[in-house]
């Protein structure tokens, strides 16, 4: 079973920028820890392919995925560094429609990456657990789409309503990947997500090429992201402790409905809240999975 962790656990929105310990250094955490696989961010490929391998090398770790929008640069990189998947980290869609035309450009970007032995995913937040004519968004998707799978992050899912068990069995086959992250409140998905045509600016377009910002820049952006996240600081406080009794998630169920797929998906560590100090909290994770989860 691989149990790997994203390299945004390692920072968040800093990880995402550029800003914060080297990647060579949380692959050396990230393997200490106990974890066996990673994700990578769109900042991390702009390392240097061998670079990467030679770390992944010296720490015993696999790369899985990476979360970014799938492009032939990036497809190209991760086939050269054995992972997986490029899996999409969220885009806005507000309704059916255009979930459907989402599902459309998903598809072609998986056509994009099939020679290169690259599958695409979408990777869930709550909103797409909105519902519209009778779906969630994310059904939606799911259901016009021949090519991509599904990246369930379980704790956001079940924050947004959706019980992952479920989910996972509606759409076996497709479940490429999960995030684990521990909940325990259901707050639901939220207002109804701004659409994918309107003039709000996409907040991931601040990470395209953010290595060619000077450092200044950077912390601008980040400063910007923490503001809006102190003034949305509820929205990680349904995060806690894996196996809580406060959990409202059964990670051994969910392992029962992955295993009856025909492959085996991976499993990757995502926080954004943090129950106790950062590596201790991550650190237990990884044990409490590796101990409960077989």
């Amino acid at each position: 079973m691989q149990i790997g962790i994203g390299t945004y656990s390692f920072g968040g929105i800093a990880s995402y920028l550029g800003l914060g310990p080297s990647l060579l250094d949380k692959f050396k955490t990230i393997s200490a820890m106990g974890f066996n696989s990673v994700e990578l961010l769109p900042v991390d490929l702009e390392h240097d392919v061998e670079d990467i391998k030679k770390w992944l090398d010296e720490t015993g770790l696999k790369v899985t995925s990476v979360h970014a929008e799938p492009t032939e640069e990036i497809v190209k990189k991760m086939a050269a560094l054995g992972g997986q998947a490029v899996i999409w980290a969220g885009t806005p869609f507000c309704n059916k429609e255009e979930a459907i035309e989402v599902a459309h450009i998903l598809d072609e970007m998986a056509a994009m990456a099939e020679p290169y032995g690259i599958k695409v995913g979408y990777h869930n937040h709550s909103q797409e657990f909105y519902f519209d004519e009778g779906k969630s968004l994310l059904e939606h998707l799911l259901d016009n789409s021949e090519k991509c799978y599904s990246q369930l992050d379980c704790g956001w899912a079940m924050n947004g309503g959706m019980y992952p068990p479920y989910f996972i069995r509606k759409y076996k086959n497709r479940i490429l990947s999960i995030h684990v992250k521990e909940n325990c409140r259901v707050a639901g998905p939220g207002p109804q997500p701004p659409s994918r045509h309107s003039d709000q600016p996409n907040p991931a377009a601040a990470f395209g090429n953010v290595k060619e910002l000077p450092i200044e820049e950077r912390q601008k952006i980040l400063d910007g992201f923490t503001k809006a996240a102190e003034a949305d600081a509820g929205r990680f406080n349904v995060q806690c402790k894996m196996g809580a009794q406060e959990s409202n998630i059964d990670w051994k169920e969910i392992k029962k409905a992955l295993d009856e797929q025909d492959f085996e998906a991976f499993w990757v560590v995502e926080r954004e809240g943090f129950y106790d100090e950062h590596d201790k909290c991550i650190e237990e994770d990884c044990a409490w999975l590796t101990e409960n989860i077989k």
